[in-house]
């Protein structure tokens, strides 16, 4: 099934068109994404492990991915953490912590502060083959050793103060 995004201007400002998923973008479009994270009462990060077979694989990063045209980020953030690790979410779980806005898309993060039993991840095999719970100085460790996506590890970087 072909997935299609909702076009924004650099304000954020619907423009009233949908893209489908990997078409170009304009200069001065687009479109919008989210990323959860979610840390348990022990302070630990969850991540999950990229499929090899895609962009980044096998490298480890948040759940998250685009927003759907006519989602919401929060409405996305709960489908993607469903569609990829099997666990549902409610929306007063989530907290937006920050928007980042990159050359052609915006990032809204989400924290979840809750605890999952690891052994309750039901992974979606197409998008990642392994999940676990690593402390902020394992993660830390994971991004100095590139085994974390890049992206991703820039906005743990510049938002870990805030954990």
């Amino acid at each position: 099934m072909k997935e299609y995004w909702d076009i924004y201007d650099e304000n954020r400002v619907f423009q009233n068109r949908t893209i489908r998923r990997g078409d170009t973008l304009a200069d001065g479009e687009y479109y919008i994404c989210c990323e959860v994270w979610f840390r348990n009462s022990q302070g630990k990060m969850l991540v999950t492990q990229r499929n090899p077979n895609l962009k980044a694989g096998g490298l480890w990063e948040f759940s998250g991915g685009g927003v759907l045209a006519g989602e919401t980020t929060l409405q996305a953030a709960i489908r993607e953490v469903k569609e990829e690790i099997g666990v549902e979410i409610a929306a007063n779980e989530l907290t937006l912590i920050h928007t980042f806005r990159h050359r052609k898309y915006f990032m809204d993060v989400y924290l979840v502060k809750k605890d999952l039993d690891i052994r309750s991840i039901v992974l979606d095999k197409d998008e990642a083959i392994n999940a676990k719970w690593v402390s902020k100085k394992e993660l830390q460790d994971m991004i100095k050793n590139q085994e974390f996506v890049y992206s991703v590890a820039r906005r743990f970087d510049l938002l870990n103060n805030r954990l």
